[in-house]
């Protein structure tokens, strides 16, 4: 190969230097982010609506049944969706997508068909409390039940773990197998 610049890009060096520096990147991002330190309630659209869905605002034990049942069957359903009419329906037949051939990309398309049919039966459930009424309190949206604060120091471990298992595999795989035994 020439030594131009995809190769000095391509180097194992500058792509662990690179992996770190968006890990040190993203601590400055959450320290110096003023929604970090907000004590404001979390709003995120469709996150917030799953996390509120399955975790928060729970109006009692008849109504708590069928809101498990609900995201239980939410789950289940994405799930099967996911692999079987969205990864080899749609990607792998309809579309033809190489990157998703044989079970390549399954976990990530349930994982996302999950997260759409969670929003989807969250929308249900809301239907069923609107016919209750009464229930308006307990209406399934975008607030999360939590503070800012308290999110954004779960979303920066998550993104930070992310980071560090990148910047690893980055270096696992530049590394001779010598090292490895």
């Amino acid at each position: 190969m020439d030594r131009d610049f995809r190769y000095y890009f391509q180097h194992p060096w500058s792509r662990i230097v690179i992996a770190y520096l968006v890990t040190f990147l993203n601590f400055l991002i959450f320290a110096e982010d003023p929604i970090s330190h907000s004590q404001t309630e979390a709003n995120v659209i469709v996150v917030g609506n799953c996390f509120s869905f399955t975790i928060t605002k729970y109006p009692g034990i008849g109504w708590g049944i069928l809101k498990v049942i609900l995201w239980l069957l939410a789950i289940v359903t994405g799930l099967i969706a996911g692999k079987f009419l969205f990864h080899q329906r749609l990607f792998g037949y309809v579309l033809r997508l190489k990157m998703f051939r044989e079970d390549h990309g399954s976990w990530m398309t349930m994982f996302f068909s999950t997260i759409l049919f969670l929003f989807f039966f969250s929308h249900i459930y809301n239907l069923f409390l609107l016919m209750a009424g009464g229930m308006s309190t307990y209406i399934i949206n975008e607030y999360m039940g939590i503070r800012n604060e308290s999110f954004m120091k779960v979303a920066a471990v998550g993104t930070w773990m992310g980071d560090f298992v990148t910047a690893w595999m980055d270096k696992m795989s530049h590394t001779p197998k010598r090292w490895l035994l």
